[in-house]
């Protein structure tokens, strides 16, 4: 941990705050967009490195640099600046792809862990949400550099897959995770960007042995961190979208009804509790705090299937998991730099999931369901444009 803006009394504020159930007024989705976008932008620049900082914790400071979640913020970055015309964005998410090329491990895959040295293992799952943002880059710049290491990190992944789909070396515990599902869909990706079969094979491999963990209910077996565990939504959600990005990528009708059966089981618990809850068991018995990372992530799923299906009951699953979190989104003018646009681990932040701390991955899927909505504004006012036009 970087001891650079530890501020204790922060943590005190935040403690108290969610004590009290005190809540921020909620502002436009655009305000609450910029603000995330200078946290993770803060979150860069306190590790000096390039990449950026795994999470804030108010007694310990920022911490080091996070390849995995720097890897998969490289999208969101080139995204807002490709909408709002933000140079800074982009140079940022350029910065980050350069950085985490230079961790890439001898053997092709990504270390694990925060601040890695040359000695540290690869992890399969961290190889794959690196894989999403180098696939980006490569696609915004061409850079044969980024073209090699997604070569070298597919087949890597590739090379250590069980025939079956699965991994179970080389990750957290050694052991099976259905949200390996967002490996799947990363190899596709780099499959189609670099044309190469294999990794799309391997991908839909794995996508399958996945989705061969669903119950009838939707539930996924074997979705959390450790065997036995009730997941958090943050891997539940993982899982889902990671079946869901593939299936469309795989052009696969039976995957993508397997995401959506769950996708749907979550809106249905919404619907009957309100803002989804931080873990699940077996039969949606949902916990009594929020993991708000996960929050983020089932909002930018529904918003997927909003678009993919037309269906307008996503978009106001979405709608309402956003409304919750700008509640609980720190934007204050009082709120110290280090926590103003950020946003805990859980609610309350004493919650089992990052606790106490503000973790740049929250940040990063709350800014994709903020895009996610402006986009989707943008796309009903483009067709009330042209609606507009064909009356006349």
């Amino acid at each position: 941990m970087r001891p650079n803006d530890a501020k204790p009394t922060v943590l005190i504020d935040d403690i108290v705050r969610d004590f009290w159930g005190k809540t921020t007024t909620p502002r436009s989705n655009r305000e609450h967009l910029d603000e995330t976008m200078r946290w993770l932008f803060r979150s860069q620049d306190a590790t000096e490195t390039g990449g950026s900082a795994a999470s804030y914790n108010p007694i310990l400071g920022w911490d080091a640099a996070y390849p995995e979640t720097t890897g998969y913020l490289i999208p969101t970055l080139y995204e807002y600046g490709a909408r709002f015309d933000s140079p800074e964005a982009t140079r940022r998410a350029r910065r980050m792809a350069r950085w985490v090329l230079a961790t890439q491990t001898p053997s092709g895959g990504f270390p694990r862990g925060v601040a890695p040295d040359s000695g540290t293992p690869p992890s399969v799952f961290n190889t794959g949400q690196i894989l999403l943002g180098l696939v980006r880059a490569y696609e915004e710049t061409g850079d044969d550099e980024l073209r090699d290491a997604i070569g070298r990190a597919g087949r890597w992944l590739a090379s250590v897959q069980h025939d079956e789909g699965y991994w179970d070396v080389y990750d957290y515990k050694d052991a099976v995770h259905s949200y390996s599902s967002r490996i799947g869909w990363a190899l596709l990706a780099a499959g189609d960007a670099v044309g190469e079969d294999a990794f799309r094979d391997a991908g839909v491999a794995n996508l399958s042995w996945v989705a061969s963990r669903q119950r009838e209910n939707g539930w996924f077996d074997d979705a959390g961190f450790e065997p036995g565990d009730a997941p958090f939504l943050h891997t539940i959600a993982y899982t889902v979208r990671g079946l869901l990005e593939g299936a469309v990528r795989a052009n696969d009708e039976e995957l993508f009804a397997v995401a959506r059966e769950s996708a749907d089981r979550l809106l249905a618990v919404q619907e009957r509790d309100g803002a989804l809850r931080g873990a699940y068991d077996a039969a949606w018995n949902g916990s009594s705090y929020y993991c708000l990372t996960g929050n983020a992530q089932a909002a930018v799923i529904w918003l997927r299937l909003a678009e993919l299906t037309g269906d307008a009951r996503y978009r106001s699953a979405a709608e309402r998991e956003v409304e919750f979190l700008k509640t609980v989104h720190r934007i204050a003018d009082s709120d110290s730099p280090p926590v103003r646009g950020g946003l805990a681990g859980s609610r309350p932040i004493w919650g089992p999931y990052q606790r106490l701390r503000y973790p740049n991955w929250a940040a990063k899927f709350f800014a994709d369901a903020l895009l996610g909505l402006e986009a989707g504004l943008d796309r009903t006012a483009s067709a009330r444009s042209k609606q507009r036009v064909t009356e006349r």
